[in-house]
């Protein structure tokens, strides 16, 4: 199986809805993120940075926030689910390895203890994506490096984002977003936040973001603007199907 079919069957394995997968256009439209977040989020996946997906309750979409960022990668980085971290072998290419949740079911693609923390580990072999509970930074940190699963806090210094959501009433929103700062120890610097009053979201120049920014601060470096570019010609296309959104991907890194 080629990757892209082989990467597809994975996504598609975290649909917990039932009928279509949706997409990041589906996201935009029903006011989840905005098409500067999600630029800024694909430039994100284009340099090769890990992310956890986090939200307190069930149902709120960390697990679709986590599948379109995975149907961001480059074509040819294979999405590998992780089921024993002690049994994974070196690659023999670009691998994205995915936990569908860090927590304590027994459920397929779930990973708790001393195998989470073996996860945080392979990015010694190439990048990871999960999803869990927590409502914000300080949990997420708690339950990462507390007893339960005691990852090494320089491994989790190397998730390059952190995502969090939260349900507005009946809706839901990418609440904020944190960047890794450089450094052997845990810390992270807000890049996005949504304004909860005025429902509208804000990315401050932080990090990685500053150097995707002018110095001159009149504009864009290309690298982000062609994301957005890219991502607000999805939601003009309308393109709301994963193998078509995918297809798509392959275009915006081949360009």
């Amino acid at each position: 199986m080629n990757v892209f079919a082989s990467n597809l069957r994975e996504i598609e394995s975290l649909n917990q809805r039932g009928g279509r997968m949706l997409t990041i256009v589906d996201l935009i439209d029903d006011g989840t993120l905005d098409v500067p977040c999600a630029g800024y989020l694909l430039a994100e996946v284009a340099r090769g940075s890990s992310f956890l997906c986090a939200a307190g309750p069930g149902g709120v979409g960390k697990t679709t926030l986590m599948a379109c960022l995975l149907s961001m990668l480059p074509p040819d980085e294979r999405i590998e689910t992780v089921i024993d971290p002690s049994s994974v072998g070196q690659p023999g290419g670009d691998v994205c390895y995915l936990c569908h949740e860090i927590g304590a079911g027994h459920w397929y693609g779930y990973l708790w203890g001393e195998a989470a923390a073996r996860f945080l580990g392979l990015q010694d072999r190439g990048r990871i994506a999960a999803s869990l509970h927590a409502e914000n930074l300080a949990e997420l940190q708690a339950q990462l490096l507390g007893p339960d699963i005691a990852a090494d806090p320089a491994d989790l210094a190397r998730v390059g984002l952190l995502l969090f959501m939260v349900r507005n009433v009946s809706d839901r929103r990418l609440s904020a977003v944190f960047e890794a700062d450089p450094g052997d120890e845990p810390s992270f610097t807000p890049v996005i936040e949504w304004d909860r009053e005025n429902d509208t979201f804000r990315l401050r120049p932080a990090g990685a973001l500053s150097s995707l920014c002018s110095s001159s601060g009149n504009g864009c470096d290309p690298r982000l603007q062609r994301a957005t570019d890219f991502i607000q010609r999805l939601v003009d296309e309308d393109c709301r199907k994963l193998a078509d959104v995918m297809q798509a991907v392959s275009g915006f890194y081949e360009t």
